[in-house]
Parts: C-alpha cells; sequence; structure tokens
C-alpha cells in the first residue's frame, strides 16, 4: 500500500527501527542525484525552520501555561483544557526538533521513539483542540448542563481519557494509516459543528457582546488552525499514502510537500499560544494597545518622507 520512499518519512506513519535502516538503505536519497540534493536543501530549510519554531514557541508556551495556571481556580474549568493543549505543544517541538537532528545526522533508528511521542503529542493537541470547542459549545448551547458538570473533578476526568484515547491511536496507528486519517480528519467536522452551533445559540442569549466576540474568536481561532495547518496534510496523506488511482505525483514532489505540510503542521504551537490572549478578560485591550503601537510606528516611519517631500 506504501512506497519504501515516503512510508518511513511520513510524520505520523512509523516502522520499526530495522525496517527504517533497510529503507534507508534501499532508497538512492543520500545519493549525489540532482532530485536528493534539492531534497536535501528543503531538509536542510525544515530543521532551520523547527529550530527558529523551538526557540520562539518554548518560551512563549511557557509563559502562556505560567498565567493560566494563575487562573485556575476551583470550578474554573476552561483553562484546564487550554493548559493541557499547551504541554502537548511543549512535546510536539521537543519532539519535532529531536528529529530533525536525527535525520541531519542520519540516525535512523533512534528516530522510531521520538516519532511515536511526536504522534503522540500531535493526537493529544488534536483532541484538546476538540475539548476547548465542545466546553465552549457546552457553555453557551447547554447552560444548565454545563454548569452543573462545571468542576475540576470532571476536566481531570476528560484530561486522563483524552491521554489514554491518544495512546491508544499512537499505538495502533502504527500498523494502520487508516487509524492516523481518522485520528486528524475526523474531529474537523466537530469543531465546526461546534463553531456554527455556538454561532447560532449566541444570537438566542442574553451573553453581552464583548464575551461574544471572545468566545467566537476562541472557537474562530481553533477553526483557522485546523483549517490551515492540518488539512494540507491530510489532503496529502490522502492523495500520496492512499494512493488515489487518477492522481499522478513523483516521489520527490511527494517528498516536498510532505516537508512542507510538516512545517504547517509544526507552527501549530505558536499559534495555540494566542488562546491564551483570548482567555484573558482584557484581551480586547490587548489588541487595541498592540494596534495602536503599530499605528504610531508606521506614523514615526511616513512623517520624515512627508516633510522631505513638503520641503522640495
Amino acid at each position: 500500500m506504501h512506497s519504501s520512499g515516503h512510508s518511513w518519512e511520513s510524520l505520523l506513519q512509523t516502522k520499526s527501527p530495522t525496517e527504517m535502516e533497510e529503507l534507508h538503505n534501499q532508497t538512492p536519497e543520500y545519493n549525489n542525484t540532482g532530485p536528493t540534493v534539492i531534497l536535501d536543501h528543503f531538509y536542510n530549510i525544515a530543521l532551520i525552520v523547527h529550530c527558529l519554531i523551538f526557540a520562539v514557541a518554548l518560551p512563549v508556551i511557557s509563559m502562556a501555561i505560567y498565567g493560566l495556571l494563575s487562573q485556575v481556580e476551583t470550578n474554573y474549568v476552561a483553562p484546564v483544557y487550554v493548559i493541557n493543549l499547551l504541554i502537548s505543544d511543549l512535546i510536539q517541538i521537543s519532539a519535532r526538533m529531536i528529529l530533525g537532528v536525527l535525520r541531519k545526522m542520519h540516525l535512523l533508528k533512534d528516530m522510531f521513539t521520538f516519532k511515536l511521542i511526536y504522534m503522540f503529542g500531535v493526537g493529544l493537541n488534536i483532541c484538546f483542540m476538540v475539548c476547548i470547542s465542545a466546553e465552549r459549545y457546552a457553555m453557551i448551547a447547554h447552560p444548565v448542563r454545563y454548569r452543573n458538570m462545571r468542576n475540576m473533578r470532571t476536566s481531570v476526568f476528560v484530561s486522563v481519557a483524552v491521554c489514554i484515547l491518544s495512546v491508544t491511536l499512537t499505538t495502533t496507528s502504527i500498523y494502520l494509516l487508516e487509524v492516523v486519517l481518522v485520528v486528524l480528519l475526523l474531529p474537523y467536522p466537530l469543531v465546526v459543528f461546534f463553531f456554527m452551533g455556538t454561532w447560532k445559540a449566541l444570537s438566542r442569549t442574553s451573553v453581552p457582546r464583548n464575551d461574544q466576540r471572545q468566545i467566537m474568536a476562541i472557537l474562530g481561532l481553533v477553526l483557522c488552525i485546523y483549517t490551515i495547518l492540518f488539512l494540507p496534510y491530510i489532503v496529502w496523506l490522502i492523495i500520496v499514502d492512499i494512493k488515489l488511482s487518477s492522481v499522478n505525483i513523483d516521489h520527490t514532489s511527494s517528498l516536498k510537500w510532505r516537508i512542507f505540510c510538516g512545517i504547517l503542521v509544526a507552527l501549530n504551537p505558536l499559534f495555540d499560544s494566542l488562546l491564551y490572549v483570548l482567555m484573558r478578560k482584557d484581551a480586547k485591550y490587548i489588541f487595541s494597545a498592540l494596534f495602536c503601537c503599530f499605528y504610531k510606528r508606521r506614523e514615526e516611519n511616513t512623517d520624515p518622507t512627508n516633510v522631505t517631500e513638503a520641503q522640495v
């Protein structure tokens, strides 16, 4: 079902260490051929991007987790899922960074464990995105039921269940690619449903306008992250790994798109950090301050030009 070239290279699909070494010996990836040199450049660019993502995301996510932990109270559940989401981001950026270094050093045997860890982090991330969307939907569409279940015990139970589910799916996906597609694709219609359901339910409630905007901003960010960063990789899996008969794509182009889509998935932790800003009560003032700073700086940069033109 899978060609030897991209089966062991896939981000969310892996082989055993022995199989990986055999595939590496059979593939011409490190020969001095034209396409191989181009692919090496792509891998080098990807490694640089992953290093930059790690350098930026690590302090940003750490500060976001610290800020959210300070908001957690006895009956305040919402940040728990966001905190778990950010923890899964830390798992992703760490495993992705190590994978890039190991690939650069051609240590394919050692990549197996970290691919499993990365797969677990991605699965965990997706599950908690659904939890965040479901929690916001329940808060607006079913407020009575939400208040009855709004406690720390429920959030801890859900978090443990999500971790167990992610471990199970990660283990199963080693042998079945279809599991990977289900894990990546099935949550998308759920996120869309929660977004649309919350939007419709808000029109029938007396929630203040600012709170409505904050809720929809959180759900909109989750939906955009899934659509822009995850869907391209899902499409790549369907086209290349399932090998639709109507699609004709060469191996080199396949690897290029895999690297590009992998970078998009790796950008996910940076955008997840914005959830912390949107969770804050003063999110409106933060964005207003940023806009004012940008506008003033733009005016300062344009004023000297205007003065020079007036003098001329």
